[in-house]
């Protein structure tokens, strides 16, 4: 279904003007645009398992949908995936009052997937470097903030709460992230819809 000529070229950073060709031929490709319609599925589909107790926090599993939907497909989809996939969520299974900061996070938060995984090779370090980012910028400072604007208070005391809880769940984030992409990733090498990113005993190395 998804087989297609997708470049085999992979690059050591975002910063390279036949990066964006490549991610903005994507948002014309039919083929990448089910592919975000279907994670966008998927995220729905895992915020219905309960999320996991650690702590003084929890631990959901949406993450998963966004960043392998910004591997594959790249930034400049994954912006419009997030914004989908917000609103969607919010029209499907409305919690408390819409406020579209959330919305900014979301999107933010696949767009920083995408920039660390698309078209580059797959590493334990690209993982943690993904999930502190998203965890700390993005859920952490942004989150903060948003909340500072909807139930006022002072911004470090809603920073320090929200950033000791998001440093609680990288490594768990991170380890899923492992499991789930060592399983998938050879699966859609082969449907060509990303270049080689393992490898050559198709394992995920550390660097």
């Amino acid at each position: 279904m998804f087989q297609s000529e997708t470049s085999s070229r992979l690059y050591a950073t975002p910063f390279s003007g036949s990066y964006w060709r490549e991610s903005l031929r994507s948002m014309r490709s039919v083929r990448m645009l089910v592919f975000a319609a279907l994670m966008i599925a998927m995220a729905r589909a895992l915020s219905l398992i309960p999320s996991i107790p650690m702590g003084t926090t929890k631990l959901s599993f949406g993450f998963l949908a966004r960043a392998l939907c910004g591997m594959v497909c790249g930034p400049v989809v994954s912006v419009a995936f997030g914004f989908a996939e917000d609103i969607l969520g919010f029209i499907l299974q409305p919690s408390g009052e819409f406020f579209f900061g959330y919305t900014i996070s979301t999107m933010a938060g696949a767009l920083v997937y995408a920039l660390c995984f698309y078209r580059c090779r797959i590493t334990v370090l690209r993982l943690t470097l993904a999930n502190v980012l998203v965890n700390v910028f993005v859920n952490a400072f942004m989150g903060s903030l948003w909340n500072l604007m909807i139930r006022e208070g002072t911004y470090w005391g809603w920073f320090v709460p929200s950033i000791t809880k998001n440093m609680i769940t990288i490594i768990p984030k991170v380890i899923l992230m492992y499991v789930v992409y060592q399983a998938l990733l050879p699966i859609l090498q082969r449907m060509r819809v990303i270049p080689r990113q393992l490898n050559g005993d198709s394992r995920i190395t550390w660097f």
